[in-house]
């Protein structure tokens, strides 16, 4: 069996971590490129400045596709789970304090493939979305 380098016993959950991070990065950045106007207006429904919805609706699912790509290389892959990380964590955040103040926007997160209200379901999935990244940060 071929190992992961530096995954250990779990390179092949490992693996299959970056993989199923990666391609959940992919949907949901090509799907809000797809959709700028729809990522604009979600970005102000969070609270984002009109004058900078815009460059937020772009440059998120840069990232998340930068993050993904990471993702399915070796090397980089811990850079990959760190960015992923770090998105995962500020949507958690955004979806956090967004229902705290009793507003459920839509979350817009696959554009136009599945947006809804934000609830906790869309607050857990990202927390353990991050879980899983951080794992790849740590586990390599």
């Amino acid at each position: 069996m071929v190992r992961e380098p530096g995954g250990g016993d779990n390179g092949p959950v490992l693996l299959v971590t970056r993989l199923a991070l990666a391609a959940l990065l992919v949907a949901a950045g090509v799907a809000k490129l797809a959709d700028q106007a729809g990522s604009r207006r979600a970005a102000e429904d969070f609270g984002v400045p009109g004058g900078l919805a815009a460059p937020v609706a772009l440059g998120l699912p840069v990232a998340e596709l930068a993050a993904a790509g990471l993702l399915l290389v070796s090397p980089t892959a811990r850079w990959g789970g760190l960015l992923a990380l770090l998105l995962l964590a500020f949507f958690a955040a955004a979806i956090g304090v967004t229902l705290s103040k009793g507003r459920t926007p839509d979350c817009h997160c696959f554009g136009q493939l599945h947006s809804a209200p934000v609830g906790w379901w869309t607050l857990a999935r990202n927390v353990v979305l991050a879980a899983a990244a951080a794992w790849v940060v740590v586990a390599g």
